[in-house]
């Protein structure tokens, strides 16, 4: 048998089986298709790979009220390694990808010679939806039409993504239901937080809209005692918008995050109409503002709920918003996954909180650590957390079976909260020597 070794994939992590000879040459994914040079054993890689980790955290803050049909809720990978097959011909940026990694491109007389995944069986394509009701615009938007109504199309890390019909923006009533909360922080300071309107670009007759730059002269930065309507009545209407889009919703934003956007956007229903959707990425923004439309009473409350109370608990919140996104860049928690713990490694500062450590969720434990990733469920009888201390800090392994892999190195006096987060009640322990 052939004498392999895993390297995760530097672009979706996927574990891949890597021959000794294929060592500092490229290859591509079969999972993603990236391209990246095969490292070592070795972690000469390391602090490469915390740049790249840094990198995707602040495109990420940047860039997530932008993205909206991304999979914001994708499990760790942590799947069977695959085979990947190196690839002896150069192209345009090999020379750029050894400038950055460092590595020279190992010439040999022939490729190394790898086993190729079996073809996945392609999915059945989904039936083409027999109206518009079924596609983008929701049946329940329809249960009662006299009056708005807020459809709950996906809860996620990301936040609450709201659907409605675009006529209601014509509605005083409806425009002034925002909570006087911070849509990014929850925060209900009013000396701390500024109005500023929902602006629906997709539907400018203008050719170009900078939204930042709309905003500008439309913002209200001194609430005071100022009712919504009141707000409304400051704020002219939007230029170059029809309506209803013209008129001016207000969202409410701290001065933290001023230099943010709601994400907003619509879409044209084939009998006519047109539905807009939103983000409110605070939980319980998002939650007020569905009781306030909604009420309480119903389905769709109960369920949002529930889910933002596990997937938006106290202990995730009193995580600062840099730590939450980074942590977000290689953890994405389950619907009804309870956050419990993190821990951050020894090996990192402050500054770096949130790129490398342990989670504890309610049914798993999750680590990451440069290209040290993955995970253990705490039902699983054979995993087994051995913890080496050696003086301030410990360095921690998991051993599931006959298979180990290092983990994170923690303060001493993170172990007995690690302890403790597991409960008596987790199959899997912590061992420590």
């Amino acid at each position: 048998m052939m004498n392999t070794h895993v390297v995760p994939c530097p672009a979706c992590q996927t574990p891949l089986n890597v021959p000794p000879s294929a060592v500092g040459k490229r290859a591509r994914c079969p999972a993603c298709g990236d391209r990246f040079i095969i490292p070592a054993r070795t972690d000469l890689l390391d602090d490469t790979l915390a740049g790249w980790i840094e990198h995707d955290v602040d495109e990420m803050i940047e860039d997530r009220n932008r993205q909206d049909d991304q999979n914001q809720e994708s499990q760790v990978r942590h799947a069977i390694p695959q085979p990947v097959q190196a690839e002896d011909e150069p192209d345009a940026s090999a020379e750029l990808d050894e400038t950055i990694l460092g590595i020279p491109v190992v010439q040999e007389p022939a490729p190394a010679v790898v086993e190729r995944p079996a073809p996945r069986p392609k999915p059945k394509a989904a039936p083409k939806p027999d109206d518009d009701s079924k596609r983008d615009y929701p049946k329940n938007l329809r249960t009662n039409p006299k009056s708005p109504h807020l459809v709950v199309l996906k809860c996620g890390s990301s936040g609450v993504r709201f659907a409605f019909d675009a006529k209601w923006l014509a509605d005083e009533g409806f425009r002034a239901s925002m909570p006087m909360r911070c849509i990014y922080s929850g925060n209900a300071d009013r000396s701390k937080l500024i109005a500023r309107p929902m602006v629906f670009a997709d539907r400018s007759r203008a050719r170009k809209v900078d939204v930042a730059e709309l905003c500008r002269h439309l913002d209200v930065r001194s609430l005071g005692d100022s009712s919504p309507r009141e707000l409304m009545k400051m704020m002219s209407a939007i230029e170059s918008m029809p309506s209803p889009f013209m008129y001016a919703a207000p969202y409410y934003i701290s001065n933290r995050y001023a230099h943010k956007m709601m994400h907003c956007m619509t879409r044209d229903r084939v009998s006519g109409g047109i539905t807009a959707e939103v983000i409110i990425p605070d939980a319980i923004c998002a939650l007020d503002w569905l009781a306030r439309v909604n009420g309480v009473c119903g389905k769709e409350y109960e369920m949002l709920e529930r889910d933002t109370s596990m997937l938006h608990g106290d202990t995730f919140r009193e995580l600062s918003e840099l730590c939450r996104t980074k942590i977000q860049s290689w953890c994405k928690l389950r619907p009804r996954e309870v956050f419990q713990l993190y821990l951050n490694d020894a090996d990192f500062g402050r500054r770096d909180e949130g790129l490398a450590g342990v989670i504890v969720t309610d049914q798993r434990i999750i680590y990451c650590k440069y290209h040290h990733r993955g995970q253990a469920r705490l039902d699983n009888e054979e995993a087994v957390i051995q913890a080496k201390v050696d003086g301030r800090f410990a360095k921690l392994t998991l051993q599931v079976g006959d298979e180990r892999a290092r983990m994170v190195k923690l303060h001493e006096a993170d172990i007995a909260k690690l302890q403790n987060a597991l409960g008596k009640d987790a199959k899997l322990s912590v061992v420590v020597r």
